[in-house]
């Protein structure tokens, strides 16, 4: 009688052991993706358009020359 009371205390701690381990980790999931979603936000960029073809790219991605912005584009970069 003894060793089946104190299998059924055991079993009886081993699934409280394993909620309690369910709700700590929930708990660190949850506080960790908050700060996570702010820095996979992108800022918004500027797009402008180049001065020799017309076409429009990412400010990042452009260039100023002779005060004008120009694409990346190697044939734009020539002139």
């Amino acid at each position: 009688m003894e060793l089946k009371l104190f299998m059924a205390r055991i079993l009886i701690l081993i699934i409280l052991g394993w909620i309690l381990y369910q709700v700590i980790k929930r708990m660190a999931t949850s506080a960790d993706s908050k700060p996570n979603i702010k820095s996979e936000e992108k800022p918004e960029e500027k797009i402008v358009q180049c001065a020799n073809c017309g076409c429009h790219v990412p400010e990042s991605e452009s260039i100023i020359k002779n005060n004008q912005i120009i694409c990346n584009n190697p044939e734009c970069l020539k002139k």
